[in-house]
C-alpha cells in the first residue's frame, strides 16, 4: 500500500524536475488506485467539444494490467443527472452502475464497454472553477464505496489541484500553437502522453 506521504513526494519530484508532466500523471493515478483499492484510477478534465461539454481522460491507470490505458471522452449534456450531482455534491459514488438511474447515455455506454461495475468520481476545482474529476472504477465484483474511500479521494483531489495547474503552466509547448487550446483544461487534455510499453520478459 502506498504511504500517504507519497503524494507530497510525487509533487516534489515534479517541482524539482525529476519527472515530467506525463510521468507525474501516471504516478498520481497509481497513487489513487493504491489508496482507494480500485481496479482503475483516472483523471478527467472538462473540455468543450462540437457535441457539447465532455469529460476527457488525460490519465488512466489499470491496476490489473499494471499500466496506463486509454479511455474515451464521456459527453455530458447540460441536463445530465450525473453531471448535476457531481457539480452539486462534489462527488458521485455508485455501487451498481447497471441499475443506478443516474447512469445514462454516453456514461452508461462507456461503463458497459469498459466492464465497469462500480464508479466513484470526485470533482476538483481550480480558483473556484470546476476543472475535472478523479475517477475510480471497479471491474468484476461490485463494491459499496466507504466513507473512508470517499474522504481519501476528496483529500487527494484537494491537495493535487494546484499541482495539476502547475503541470499545465509548466508544460513546454514545442508543438504548433494550433494544436493547443487556450483554456487550461484543454491544454491539459492535449498534453502528450507516453505510449504504454509491453511488459518486460522475465
Amino acid at each position: 500500500m502506498t504511504k500517504p506521504s507519497d503524494l507530497q513526494a510525487i509533487s516534489g519530484r515534479l517541482e524539482r524536475g525529476e519527472i515530467d508532466s506525463a510521468r507525474y500523471l501516471e504516478e498520481l493515478t497509481r497513487f489513487v488506485a493504491a489508496q482507494i483499492g480500485c481496479s482503475r484510477a483516472g483523471l478527467r478534465v472538462f473540455v468543450e467539444t462540437p457535441e457539447g461539454r465532455a469529460l476527457r481522460c488525460v490519465a488512466m491507470y489499470d491496476a490489473g494490467l499494471d499500466r496506463m490505458v486509454g479511455a474515451a471522452d464521456i459527453l455530458h449534456p447540460d441536463d445530465n443527472p450525473f453531471l448535476e450531482r457531481l457539480q452539486r455534491d462534489g462527488c458521485v459514488a455508485i455501487g451498481q452502475v447497471a441499475t443506478d438511474p443516474i447512469c445514462t447515455g454516453a456514461l452508461l455506454r462507456h461503463l458497459k464497454a469498459s466492464k465497469v461495475v462500480s464508479l466513484m468520481d470526485m470533482s476538483f476545482s481550480v480558483n473556484g472553477a470546476l476543472f475535472g474529476a478523479f475517477s475510480c472504477e471497479q471491474l468484476g465484483t461490485p463494491v459499496e464505496w466507504t466513507q473512508r474511500q470517499l474522504q481519501t479521494l476528496r483529500k487527494i483531489a484537494s491537495r493535487a489541484s494546484l499541482t495539476l495547474m502547475h503541470v499545465v503552466n509548466a508544460s513546454i509547448d514545442t508543438t504548433p500553437g494550433a494544436l493547443w487550446e487556450s483554456s487550461t483544461p484543454n491544454r491539459l487534455a492535449t498534453m502528450p502522453m507516453p505510449l504504454a510499453l509491453p511488459p518486460e520478459s522475465g
